[in-house]
């Protein structure tokens, strides 16, 4: 191929690599909307009146990460937490940053929360006990979530003393709950649920951009082998290995695809912080698919060549 033909086939890579990250940005922002507006929880929320312990012992794990939450307050705007996977609750935060996998003794608080500060730290007391505030909650000043505070501790969560039960939530919980006994689980009601319906057409627009995006790595990859045509028929000609000739072209593809989908994914992370997790595998999609149809049309056109003898 030639430079500008190149340049195509990157700039096809960065508009379908785009196109996956903003439906990452989507659901995320669509996901701290619905915990925004239920403090904290999602639609999948289900409250247990067992203890955190028997919880853990009858929950499928490998069905998904779910979290335990205790409410400290009447209004559920005080909370603890415990999760094998703290990094993906997936809280709406606007300064600071989330809790990390393992985390304890950490809180998160509205703006609206009285905090002191300690040796450069802000620090909230609860019960008589610091915690370092490492974020503040909601997607702006402004949040729903001002007066909410959340603390990483699990021996709030796994607390005898307290006798109110714990929440438990998670993305798969609606299957994971059904191995609780029936009549200690209460599942989420029309409350939590409302701000989750808001936009009833969100798994459509992600299948339709995903495939989409599919059908677009396709076509890039057979449009890939077309360009390589010229290529491979000179080297045909001259008796270059057909062989070597597909494996340099793949190899062009592939890097090519690699620095269009890692631009946009490296611009994207610096820009939105919904993608400053890890969001590789969203970009790696068209690749491999675009990877795989190239054998297809280099195929065809290797088939015209031996015509030739």
């Amino acid at each position: 191929m030639r430079s500008y033909q190149y340049l195509i086939v990157g700039l096809l890579f960065v508009v379908m690599s785009v196109a996956l990250l903003g439906v990452r940005i989507y659901d995320t922002r669509q996901s701290e909307i619905t915990r925004e507006g239920n403090h904290l929880l999602t639609q999948h929320m289900v409250t247990f009146s067992g203890t955190a312990q028997e919880a853990r012992t009858l929950l499928d794990q490998s069905l998904g990460h779910y979290s335990i939450f205790r409410d400290l307050d009447d209004g559920g705007a005080i909370r603890a937490v415990d999760s094998d996977r703290l990094d993906l609750l997936e809280l709406p935060i606007h300064e600071g940053r989330s809790f990390r996998r393992g985390e304890q003794h950490v809180a998160l608080v509205g703006d609206q929360v009285p905090v002191t500060r300690e040796n450069g730290v802000s620090v909230y007391e609860l019960d008589g006990v610091g915690y370092e505030v490492i974020g503040r909650l909601g997607r702006d000043n402004r949040s729903l979530l001002a007066d909410d505070v959340i603390v990483a501790d699990r021996d709030i969560v796994d607390s005898p003393d307290l006798q109110s039960g714990v929440i438990l939530d998670g993305p798969a919980m609606e299957e994971q709950a059904a191995a609780l006994p029936a009549d200690k689980v209460t599942r989420s009601d029309a409350s939590v649920n409302r701000r989750a319906r808001v936009d009833l057409v969100s798994p459509v627009v992600d299948f339709v951009v995903v495939a989409v995006v599919g059908i677009c790595a396709v076509f890039t990859g057979i449009l890939a082998s077309q360009l390589s045509r010229r290529t491979f028929r000179v080297g045909f000609l001259v008796g270059r290995s057909p062989l070597r000739m597909f494996t340099a072209a793949l190899m062009a593809l592939l890097l090519t695809a690699a620095v269009g989908a890692g631009l946009s994914l490296t611009a994207g992370q610096h820009l939105f912080t919904e993608l400053r997790s890890s969001s590789g595998i969203t970009v790696v999609m068209p690749v491999v698919i675009a990877v795989l149809a190239f054998p297809g049309g280099s195929s065809i056109e290797y088939l015209r060549m031996r015509k030739w003898r």
